[in-house]
């Protein structure tokens, strides 16, 4: 595509250079920068871009947007850096917005065609997002997802670098699923993604606003919660139809905001009365496989649902993502269908085993996430939890305290070890997390440093009756130590304890 095609849509000023030269690919990244490539100029939170032109030009790239605003470069640097390496200079209004609307062009705006569902909020997202996929799947519609895990066209997956990609990755991926005849998809929408307008050019089917915490708010990402409350509502200036958990807080000034700027809005809720409700929700198993029933109430029917998860909250995402499907117009044994298929990797894992013993792999990585998870485990556990997790180094300090605290206080024995101990001594780190445990009386703990040692330690102590959870890492495939970045997936782990212990078992029966 040539630049000035790439340009059609938005306002520009040529300040050097040929337009007519032709753009394979836009990157924010200098050091990405080739010739045939476009290199966008952002002015971001931590690093201005336009200090990086010059690299951009030099390593090729035939076009290089630049922002009015900017502070660095005046108009004359720039048409010499142009010059002096043959690269055409165009100056822009807003060049976040710039950067989002050309990738809508390049890629001839795939979402027009596409059924998407978005849904944002601080938890709930990737759950909910993974039961929409399957939902919509097993019902012979092709679904793309696109998340904090992996990026999905259909059945084939990619690892995701973002929660909600960059425009350019995020377009680019629209248009895969299109090529593929994939009309269909659901993603997680961020903060961060709504606030640098990634989504930009996108409508939405319908958007979900699950709930509400205080996880985001740091100078790196939202300053206050207002900022962050604010950047979140915007996913409804690009919906149609807007879903709303209504246990959330600032329930009315969402559902205010999603009224006035979609065209219609509904909620949901486990608790209370709400246009899509879940009654009589209840542990269950079906065949050998733990979960949860409960009724799923809509505003035409009503019928029983099982979801392969444990815990209150799992209905909750159960519930957010059939009411999406329900609003997408697919049929009510086809929800059924989808929701008994659900695998969600690193949200209530369970690693399967021929022990019977009961092993579960979750993201919980802070206090909140840790008591909500324990406290939901024990309305079906018959006897011990045994809770293993960690806590990050060179992160908030207050973590491990409340991390410790909730371990103690809402399992029967803790195991504390290292998670992603980065730059810190893991002695640093787990005498914080030690204090916590302090907080409650008598609690029982040990401490191995070991991460796959702990995990053997936690799953040898385990009876059929137990649970054991496996906390902080969830789906993540490598943890960070001092000594580098290594391979390590807690549920490969806890499958390779439960086999050696397994044969071990085996062989003292022989005895």
């Amino acid at each position: 595509m040539k630049a000035s095609d790439l340009l059609s849509e938005v306002k520009y000023k040529t300040l050097t250079g040929d337009l007519s030269v032709s753009i394979q690919k836009v990157v924010l990244d200098s050091r990405e920068a080739v010739p045939g490539t476009a290199f966008v100029a952002i002015c971001g939170q931590c690093v201005d871009g336009h200090q990086y032109v010059e690299k951009a030009a030099e390593k090729g790239a035939s076009l290089i947007v630049t922002d009015e605003d900017r502070a660095l470069l005046s108009d004359d640097e720039l048409v010499e850096i142009g010059k002096k390496y043959n690269t055409a200079v165009v100056v822009v209004k807003n060049t976040r917005l710039v950067y989002s609307q050309i990738a809508c062009t390049y890629f001839s705006h795939p979402s027009k065609e596409m059924s998407l569902i978005g849904i944002t909020g601080t938890k709930g997202k990737t759950t909910s997002t993974y039961i929409v996929h399957e939902i919509f799947q097993s019902s012979g519609r092709p679904c793309g997802l696109i998340g904090s895990i992996e990026n999905k066209i259909g059945r084939e997956s990619e690892f995701s670098h973002h929660t909600t990609p960059e425009a350019w990755e995020f377009q680019e991926l629209l248009s895969k699923m299109k090529e593929k005849d994939v009309n269909h998809c659901v993603m997680e929408v961020s903060s961060l993604g709504l606030k640098f307008l990634r989504t930009y050019g996108a409508k939405f089917r319908v958007g979900v606003f699950t709930n509400l915490f205080l996880d985001h708010i740091s100078p790196q990402e939202h300053e206050t919660e207002d900022e962050y409350f604010q950047c979140k509502l915007m996913l409804f200036d690009q919906c149609e139809i807007a879903l709303v958990n209504k246990e959330t807080r600032r329930l009315s000034e969402i559902v205010d905001y999603a009224r006035a700027h979609t065209g219609s809005c509904y909620t949901y809720s486990i608790c209370g009365d709400a246009d899509f409700m879940a009654k009589d929700i209840r542990p269950d198993i079906k065949g050998q496989t733990p979960g949860m029933s409960f009724t799923f109430v809509t505003p035409t029917y009503e019928t029983e649902l099982f979801v392969p998860l444990l815990c209150d909250f799992n209905v909750d995402n159960a519930l957010c993502a059939s009411a999406s499907a329900y609003l997408c117009g697919v049929p009510e044994e086809e929800i059924r269908k989808g929701l008994s298929q659900v695998y969600v990797p690193g949200r209530m894992e369970k690693v399967h085993n021929n022990l019977g013993l009961q092993v579960f792999v979750d993201y919980a990585h802070n206090g909140d996430s840790l008591r909500v998870l324990l406290q939901a485990l024990r309305h079906s556990c018959r006897g011990r939890i045994i809770t293993l997790f960690g806590c990050g180094g060179n992160r908030s300090k207050t973590r491990r305290l409340t991390m410790g605290e909730m371990s103690a206080r809402y399992s029967d024995f803790s195991v504390v070890t290292a998670d992603n101990s980065r730059q810190e001594e893991f002695s640093e780190i787990v005498e914080l997390i030690e204090e916590g445990i302090h907080r409650v009386p008598d609690a029982k703990y040990c401490i191995i440093e070991d991460r796959r040692k702990a995990i053997e330690y936690a799953i040898d102590m385990a009876t059929p009756d137990d649970y054991v959870v496996i906390a902080g890492k969830g789906h993540e495939r490598t943890m960070e130590m001092k000594n580098g970045i290594i391979d390590f997936v807690d549920a490969d782990e806890a499958s390779a304890a439960l086999s050696e212990l397994e044969e071990a078992r085996k062989a003292e029966e022989k005895k």
